[in-house]
């Protein structure tokens, strides 16, 4: 597909581009577009409807934008006026000093009004099938009807593996790990595996998908399949870990998710990664996960994040003693270094 950006000419394009480059089409949603070609993240959040909600949105978003001085439009879509407005203007307040909003709309279908200046309009037919056409050619997709839409698309799908095939992988994924030999083999097997995914977009077979998911509930064989996670392929990556990801027996979530998270995440979809990471049970703590969270809400540019691929394989990995039962050694990958002006991923 074409890596070349969006032309956009005008609010109309903007607003009929705007459920292409999310994902989705908003609903009750604050959208902050950059409108150039930088680093600067495009953003959605919920729309806050109280006073904390707003407060809220601007210490999350503010800073995130702080860094960036590319012009912003401002899009609230909502039928409510009153909760567009204070919104928009919390946002217009913080970002004027170092982000400039070029633009903060109210929009409902394809109509929208401006917030900051006496203009509406309502996109015309031509510009929805120009950027329609542009975004397909560039990302292969169209967009969910909504938001709710693309999230349903990760919850537990009918082909859940089953109990028997997920305890067969379990046991002998516990096997290599008791057993250098098998180790080296299942590591160069997950390779073989999700290089053979992302060249045929199948889908596994249960005994594969199981064999895989069994695989990266141990720590080091999760960073092997994450250090195999390449730019150029991370859509299919995504795709793969998705996958999983809804055939997962409860229980076994996390690692899929987190590396579903990371693929779609470094292929730019935010509204994916966090998808995904919202299938992570509440109140379970997975590292991954958290550095992955983090990394978005700050808003750092997946584009600049040193990914594991692209790190010397000794950083990734490290020394990987054979486990021994009980004293089996769990590890977490490291915080790859960052050009983030803290020096890492904000904790």
């Amino acid at each position: 597909m074409a890596n070349s950006p969006l032309i956009l000419r005008d609010l109309d394009d903007v607003v009929a581009a705007v459920p292409h480059v999310v994902g989705a089409a908003p609903e009750d949603s604050i959208i902050i577009f950059p409108v150039d070609n930088s680093a600067a993240p495009l953003a959605r959040v919920d729309i806050p409807k109280t006073a904390e909600e707003r407060q809220a949105m601007v210490d999350q978003l503010a800073p995130v934008y702080g860094r960036y001085s590319t012009p912003v439009v401002l899009l609230a879509y909502t039928s409510r006026r009153d909760l567009a407005e204070s919104a928009c203007g919390r946002l217009v307040d913080e970002l004027a000093t170092s982000c400039p909003v070029a633009a903060a709309l109210t929009v409902s279908g394809d109509r929208w009004v401006r917030l900051d200046a006496p203009e509406h309009g309502q996109v015309p037919q031509a510009a929805r099938d120009r950027v329609a056409a542009e975004a397909l050619y560039r990302d292969g997709r169209t967009p969910y009807r909504s938001v709710q839409e693309h999230r349903a698309t990760f919850a537990p799908s009918a082909h859940v593996i089953s109990p028997d095939v997920m305890t067969s992988a379990k046991s002998v994924a516990a096997e290599a790990l008791q057993n250098e030999q098998l180790l080296s083999e299942e590591r160069a097997w997950i390779g073989v595996i999700t290089t053979r995914h992302a060249a045929t977009r199948n889908p596994l077979s249960e005994t594969d998908a199981a064999r895989l998911l069994a695989d990266v509930q141990d720590v080091g064989l999760r960073d092997h399949a994450w250090s195999g996670i390449t730019r150029t392929e991370s859509l299919a990556h995504g795709e793969l870990w998705k996958d999983l990801l809804t055939r997962a027996p409860e229980g076994t979530e996390a690692p899929a998710a987190s590396l579903a998270a990371f693929s779609f995440w470094i292929n730019g979809d935010g509204m994916s990664a966090r998808a995904s990471l919202e299938r992570i049970p509440e109140g379970q703590n997975y590292p991954l996960a958290s550095l992955l969270s983090a990394a978005m809400r700050a808003g750092l540019d997946p584009k600049s994040y040193p990914i594991p691929n692209e790190l010397p394989a000794d950083v990734v990995n490290g020394p990987r003693p054979v486990a021994t039962g009980r004293d089996q050694e769990r590890r977490e990958p490291p915080h790859p270094p960052s050009t983030h002006p803290n020096n890492g991923v904000p904790r």
